[in-house]
């Protein structure tokens, strides 16, 4: 039990530093970081595009970028959030121009979320951002090295998936 702890801690601190790494270098690659939208600030401040590289936005995006559009509960599912997460998210990544949000004609209760072409621009630039970054921290490694990480993390990912 005592190396699961240290595979553990290990596990989170490369997840820590690799999201800090991809901020870094999408905040150098864009330059000054862009004011939030906060009080005293216009609602119209776009985000960063830092801030579509990891965590929520990062996810929030991809899932959208999967199908043409979803609704806001078939997001929320997906990520396993609340609506409410998923309803703000969608209003900041709207007025950054990344996703649009439109009631159905139908039933004005659904709100679908698409992505905008800004919203596909960003994510490909935050997928490249987060390729790049792998890369470099794992091209070194030799082929035996890739294909047991490999396996390891297709073991975890079909046991999560299963529990799903």
């Amino acid at each position: 039990m005592e190396k699961l702890d240290s595979c553990l801690a290990n596990v989170e601190e490369v997840m820590r530093l690799f999201a800090r790494r991809l901020r870094k270098t999408v905040v150098a690659d864009t330059g000054p970081k862009c004011k939030k939208a906060g009080p005293g600030l216009p609602r119209s401040v776009v985000l960063p595009l830092s801030a579509a590289v990891g965590g929520a936005p990062f996810y929030f995006l991809r899932t959208l970028d999967e199908t043409v559009r979803k609704t806001v509960s078939e997001v929320a599912a997906e990520l396993g959030v609340t609506l409410a997460a998923v309803t703000v998210l969608a209003n900041k990544l709207a007025r950054s121009g990344w996703v649009n949000r439109y009631r159905d004609e139908r039933d004005r209760r659904v709100v679908w979320l698409e992505l905008t072409p800004s919203g596909r621009e960003v994510l490909a630039r935050a997928r490249a951002a987060r390729k790049e970054i792998f890369a470099r921290y794992f091209s070194g490694f030799s082929a035996e090295e890739i294909e047991t990480l490999e396996r390891i993390m297709g073991t975890v990912l079909a046991k999560l998936r299963e529990e799903e």
